[in-house]
C-alpha cells in the first residue's frame, strides 16, 4: 500500500490552476462570480447592519481567509490560526473559511453552546466542498428525525453489542497484520503499515472486499478523495479537489457493483443482514418499512470510511510517537498489558472484558488526543439569531468550535505540553466538562467512536504482545497535517525488538 504516493500538494495546484486559467474569458467568469457574491452580500446587509456582528476579518470574497486557515492546519502549531485571532478579537471572532462566513466560538462556554443545542439553536453544516465529497445523504449532513433514524441503523454495527461480536474478526486482522508486516523486521515505517492495517480492517469489516487488485484501487482513491477535503475547492481540471471528486465518483462505480452483488446475497441466505455494514445499510428498514436508497447507502458508507479510517490512522501513530518520547509511560503500557497475558490460556484471544481492563493503555490514548487532536472541530449552522457574549451570530451563518481553544490551554490543563496520560484517570473525572471532547458531544457525538477505541486498543495489546520494546529512528521528526489529521512527516520509522 505504500507504494502509492500523494498526489500533489496544493500550493502546485494552485500554480497551475493559474496557468490553465489566465486567460481573459475565465478572468472574467471568476471576477462575475465575485460581482454575484458582491450583490448578495449587499442584499442582507441591511439586516446585518443593524446586529453587533462578532468582531474579525471576512478576507476575501470568496476565499476568505481560507487559505490562511489551510496553512495554519499543516502548521506544526495549527492553534496559532485561533490564537493570533483570538488574542486580536476575543474568543468570539469571525472569519469565512471555505465560502461562509464563520463565527469561531473559543473555549468551554462555546464548545458547550454549539454541541449542546443541536437543533434549538444550530444543526450540523459542513462546508459545500466537504459535503460534496462526504455525501449530503450521509449522516454528517442530516438532521433531526433523519438524523435520528441514520444513527439507529449505524448502532447495529457500530453499537457495543455489535462490536463484541466482530471484535475476534477484528482482532484477527491485526494479528495476521503484524505476523505478516511487522515480524521479521528489524526497522519499519509505522505511518504506511498502519495505514495499510486501517484500510484493511475497514475493508473487511464493512463490505468485505477481498479482491486484492480492487482493495489497492480503492486504497488509491481514498487517498486522493482524504487529500481533497481540506483543498482550497477549485473544482478545475487539474487541482487537488477535482481529483477528489473524480476519485469520489470511482469509489461510487466499485460500491454499485458491491451493492449489487451483496442484494443478491442476502437474497440467497449466503450472508445475514449483519455481517458486516455494506449489508446493515442494505437491509435497515425505520420504523414505517423504508429502506435507504442507493445514494444513502454510497453517501452513509463514504462518511463512516472517512471517519473510521484517517482519524484512527492519526492517533495510533502519534500514541507510538508520543510512548517512545515517554518510555515511563510506555513501560505502564507495557505492564498493564501483559498483566491482561498473564491470565489468559494457550491460544486464547483478548475478550471485550479485557478492554475494559486496559484504563491506563486508554488513558495514553486520550493524552495523545489532547496533546495532538486528530480533527480541528466541527462546524454547525445558525437557524436563528444567536445572542452570545453581547454579539448577535445572525441566522445562516457558520459557527465551528476547535479544540485547539482548550486542548493545550494551561487554564484547563496543568503543563499542557507535557505528555501525562495520569491526568485522564479516575475516567476523566477531574478534567472539565467541554475542555476535551475528541468526539464531539450531545446529539451528534461521533457514532464510530467506540469502533475506533477498540481498533486501537487491539493493535496496542497485539503490539506488545508481539514486541518488548521500540526505538524512534528520530525521535525529532516532525508532526504536521496536510491539512489534516496531523502525522508524522516522514511516516515515523522505528527499530523493532521482538518479543522472546
Amino acid at each position: 500500500m505504500d507504494a502509492f504516493k500523494n498526489p500533489s500538494s496544493t500550493a502546485s495546484d494552485i500554480a497551475h490552476f493559474i496557468q490553465l486559467y489566465s486567460s481573459p474569458t475565465i478572468l472574467s467568469i471568476i471576477l462575475s462570480a465575485v460581482v454575484v457574491v458582491a450583490v448578495l452580500s449587499l442584499h442582507t446587509s441591511q439586516h446585518q447592519s443593524s446586529l453587533k456582528i462578532p468582531p474579525g476579518n471576512l478576507g476575501f470574497p470568496l476565499i476568505g481567509e481560507t487559505r490562511q486557515f489551510l496553512k495554519a492546519l499543516r502548521s506544526e502549531t495549527p492553534q496559532q490560526f485561533f490564537d493570533e485571532r483570538v488574542k486580536k478579537f476575543g474568543p468570539v471572532f469571525k472569519t469565512s473559511i471555505t465560502g461562509h462566513p464563520t463565527v469561531v466560538l473559543c473555549g468551554p462556554a462555546g464548545n458547550r453552546l454549539i454541541l449542546s443545542n443541536e437543533g434549538k439553536l444550530v444543526q450540523m453544516s459542513w462546508p459545500d466542498s466537504f459535503m460534496k465529497l462526504f455525501g449530503k445523504d450521509s449522516i454528517g449532513a442530516k438532521s433531526g428525525e433523519e438524523h435520528r433514524i441514520l444513527r439507529s441503523a449505524l448502532a447495529r454495527f457500530l453499537g457495543p453489542q455489535a462490536l463484541q461480536r466482530y471484535m475476534p474478526k477484528m482482532s484477527l486482522e491485526i494479528q495476521r497484520h503484524i505476523n505478516e508486516k511487522w515480524v521479521g523486521e528489524t526497522q519499519v515505517k509505522m505511518l504506511p503499515l498502519l495505514r495499510e492495517l486501517v484500510f484493511a480492517i475497514a475493508t473487511t469489516l464493512f463490505i468485505d472486499l477481498r479482491d486484492e487488485s480492487v482493495r489497492r484501487r480503492f486504497y488509491h482513491l481514498l487517498e486522493t478523495v482524504l487529500l481533497g477535503v481540506m483543498s482550497i475547492p477549485l473544482d478545475f481540471p487539474g487541482t487537488r479537489y477535482r481529483r477528489a471528486c473524480e476519485a469520489r465518483a470511482e469509489i461510487d462505480e466499485i460500491l454499485y457493483s458491491l451493492i449489487e452483488n451483496r442484494r443478491a446475497m442476502l437474497s440467497s441466505g449466503m450472508v445475514s443482514s449483519d455481517d458486516d455494514l455494506l449489508s446493515v445499510l442494505i437491509t435497515f428498514k425505520d420504523e414505517r418499512g423504508n429502506s435507504f436508497t442507493e445514494k444513502e447507502i454510497l453517501d452513509n458508507f463514504h462518511g463512516i470510511l472517512h471517519a473510521s479510517y484517517e482519524t484512527t490512522v492519526s492517533t495510533l501513530s502519534l500514541l507510538f510517537k508520543l510512548l517512545s518520547s515517554n518510555p515511563e509511560c510506555y513501560e505502564k503500557v507495557v505492564q498493564e498489558q501483559m498483566g491482561i497475558l498473564s491470565i489468559k490460556g494457550d491460544g486464547e484471544d483478548i475478550s471485550w472484558k479485557d478492554l475494559k481492563e486496559m484504563k491506563y493503555t486508554w488513558q495514553a490514548i486520550q493524552e495523545t488526543m489532547r496533546l495532538i487532536p486528530p480533527g480541528f472541530g466541527t462546524f454547525r449552522k445558525a437557524i436563528t439569531d444567536i445572542h452570545y457574549e453581547g454579539y448577535i451570530i445572525p441566522k445562516g451563518w457558520k459557527l465551528l468550535w476547535t479544540s485547539y481553544s482548550t486542548n493545550v490551554k494551561e487554564e484547563y490543563f496543568s503543563e499542557p505540553e507535557k505528555f501525562m496520560p495520569s491526568r485522564f484517570a479516575d475516567e476523566g473525572r477531574n478534567v472539565a466538562p467541554y475542555t476535551f471532547i475528541p468526539f464531539a458531544a450531545g446529539l451528534r457525538i461521533c457514532p464510530g467512536w467506540e469502533f475506533s477505541k477498540t481498533e486501537i486498543l487491539l493493535f496496542v495489546h497485539h503490539f506488545v504482545k508481539t514486541f518488548s520494546s521500540f526505538t524512534a529512528i528520530d525521535p525529532n521528526e516532525k508532526v504536521s497535517a496536510d491539512p489534516f489529521p496531523p502525522l508524522p512527516r516522514n511516516g515515523f520509522p522505528v527499530k523493532l525488538f521482538p518479543r522472546s
